[in-house]
């Protein structure tokens, strides 16, 4: 018999795991035993032409599968055997392939989800007859939202045993964006990702962040990201931010293209008359990108700020951080109270 093997099963993930990192039969009675029973149940499996070109030392330690719908990588990694399976008629949102998106099985078909454990079963099933083993799940992405709470508050530390969850120990920790106490169980609304507003009902998590259920979905959300009372305007997106990136994107494009008279008004719309002024990240030798997020060595890609936006990030940390002014002369401030030109 080996010695002991620890499964760890997250979403379409099914990790194989031993303590001997040293072991060199490793490869060859679970790695490569694993492909040949894949084999064995029609699936192709080859090599991965990313790894082989990029990183030929690595190949041998990657595989790619295909079988009807499902695709699977299997990689070997000192004493770690990971499986990953994803379906190639799965809701796609990852720019980069389905590979990549997030909750795999949950996007699957009901019949691929089902293939999916199949396949778990079996290769549980056969390392069983090579060692002892130890399966851990994570959490069931296609459990309903309500019982992803459930299965949560049944394993908190930190709940009230009296209720049977967590409770919030401070006011703070469940203030609202308009100033409110939130409620478990209470109607909320909150901007989601593209900036729409949309409704749920909350539910304590932890410190100041809240389960909401919304449109069949479950959000983790800040106390402060979240009304209590219906926001004006619903149709109006709370999407400042990405316009705001947005419209630098199309500055930057503007004057890469030497469209000058495009440029102005894009900066007449995002700035008005004011100055333009940049961040440089001396520790990164680069400046910020647009919206602090990111760093880059190109001027016409870099984030643009107005003299207060500048002024307040270089003041943050003013021993890393300089302004850039419009004439290309870097400031740097020493304290709150004053500044020395760089």
């Amino acid at each position: 018999m080996r010695p002991p093997i620890s499964i760890r099963i997250h979403d379409s993930h099914l990790g194989i795991w031993q303590d001997d990192a040293q072991d060199k039969t490793f490869r060859a009675e679970v790695y490569a035993e694993l492909i040949r029973q894949m084999r064995s149940r029609n699936w192709s499996i080859r090599r991965d032409p990313r790894i082989h070109q990029h990183y030929r030392c690595l190949s041998s330690n990657n595989r790619l599968g295909a079988r009807g719908n499902l695709r699977c990588q299997i990689e070997l990694s000192g004493r770690t055997v990971k499986v990953e399976f994803w379906s190639t008629t799965a809701k796609q949102d990852n720019r980069n392939g389905r590979r990549y998106d997030f909750d795999k099985l949950a996007r699957m078909h009901k019949l691929d989800q089902l293939r999916v454990r199949l396949e778990f079963d079996r290769i549980v099933s056969w390392l069983r007859t090579l060692a002892s083993v130890t399966i851990t799940h994570s959490e069931d992405r296609t459990l309903s939202p309500m019982q992803r709470i459930e299965r949560d508050y049944a394993k908190s530390w930190h709940k009230d045993k009296a209720l049977g969850r967590p409770t919030p120990q401070y006011d703070s920790n469940r203030e609202s964006k308009n100033r409110s106490l939130l409620e478990q169980g209470q109607t909320v609304w909150f901007a989601d990702a593209k900036g729409r507003i949309i409704r749920g009902k909350a539910f304590y998590n932890i410190n100041n962040m809240w389960w909401v259920i919304a449109g069949g979905k479950l959000h983790n959300k800040s106390s402060r990201e979240l009304y209590t009372v219906q926001p004006d305007n619903l149709r109006v997106k709370r999407n400042e931010r990405e316009a705001r990136k947005r419209l630098e994107r199309e500055l930057a494009v503007a004057i890469e293209r030497m469209d000058f008279l495009r440029a102005n008004r894009l900066k007449s719309i995002i700035f008005g008359n004011d100055p333009i002024f940049m961040i440089w990240a001396e520790d990164h030798t680069a400046y910020y990108c647009s919206q602090y997020a990111g760093y880059t060595t190109d001027r016409i890609q870099a984030g643009k700020y107005t003299r207060a936006e500048a002024e307040a990030e270089c003041r943050r940390a003013p021993d890393k951080l300089e302004m850039v002014c419009p004439d290309g002369s870097h400031v740097r401030f020493k304290d709150h109270r004053g500044e020395v030109a760089a």
